[in-house]
Formats: C-alpha cells, sequence, structure tokens
C-alpha cells in the first residue's frame, strides 16, 4: 500500500495515514519508540526510500521510528491484508509439504488436475492472485488436513 500523506494527533494520540484505500489511524502504543507527553514527534513524513510503503517519525529526544503499512493495515484489520497473510502462512506450508512429500511433483500435478506451471505459482509465496480454494486443494491431495480456528479477542487483544 502506497502512503499518500501522514499526519500525527497528539490529542488522540495517533497517526493518521492516508492512501488510496481510505483513512487509517494507529495509535502511538503500537510503534517503537512511544512518543510521550515528555518526548513528543517533531517531525512525521513518508519515507520515499520505502518506496513510500511507510513513515518515519522523530521525537525530541533525538529518537526516530519508522513504521510500515503493513503493519497499519494489520491493526486496522484491512481485510485485504488478512487475505494475503492467510495466502503467505498457507503457502509456506505447502512448500514445506511438498519437500517432505512422498509424491513425486509430477504426481501432486496429476491429482490436482493442472499444469506444472500452475502448481509453481501456487508454490510462488509472492503471487497473491491465487485463491485460498487451490491452496486448500494443494494441501488435500499432501494430505492434510486444514482446521480453521475461530477465537474470541479479549479486551487485552490476545486470543482468549
Amino acid at each position: 500500500m502506497k502512503i499518500q500523506s501522514v499526519s500525527h494527533n497528539n490529542r488522540k494520540k495517533v497517526f493518521q495515514v492516508k492512501c488510496s484505500k481510505g483513512m487509517f489511524l494507529l495509535p502511538y502504543s503500537k510503534v517503537d519508540p512511544r512518543p510521550s507527553g515528555n518526548d513528543p514527534i517533531i517531525r512525521v513524513f513518508v519515507d520515499k526510500e520505502q518506496e513510500r510503503e511507510g513513515f518515519v517519525y522523530g521525537l525530541e529526544s533525538g529518537k526516530e521510528g519508522a513504521v510500515h503499512s503493513d503493519q497499519v493495515l494489520e491493526y486496522n484489520q484491512d481485510p485485504r491484508y488478512l487475505r494475503d497473510a492467510l495466502l503467505y502462512k498457507l503457502t509456506l506450508e505447502a512448500q514445506k509439504r511438498v519437500k517432505t512429500s512422498a509424491l513425486s511433483k509430477r504426481e501432486i500435478i496429476r491429482r490436482l488436475g493442472t499444469s506444472a506451471t500452475q502448481l509453481y505459482r501456487l508454490l510462488d509465496q509472492t503471487n497473491y492472485r491465487k485463491s485460498v480454494d487451490q491452496l486448500l486443494s494443494l494441501l488435500h491431495v499432501l494430505d492434510c488436513d486444514v482446521d480453521l480456528l475461530i477465537r474470541t479477542k479479549n479486551t487485552s487483544g490476545q486470543a482468549a
């Protein structure tokens, strides 16, 4: 996600991050070093060295911090970011299972009813154009059961 602009709001104790998806807030409590009344933010700017995918802030004490846009999306529970994170985790697990499987890649391809090119696309963790369905099919061919666990969050942000 490319950041268009970033500002800070000391009254609300948040960074305000504007991008093409809209405006997102990120509390000071989620960054390190943490700004405070005794060590306030003196500057904040979009980081061009990160190709506008993050921002940098400076505190009065001279400490600096950097925030990547993924931190903002994760905190705000952006659905597309969460989907991509799930795809990434499933892909890494599929890569491990293919390496340790007794099945040859040719047999995996045959059981999936697909091509070698498509298998390699499924195993590419940088490819986010694949579907969760395709990865579940691959994991099924590799004799894996995939269970979805849904937990209620408690007030401290830890899963219960």
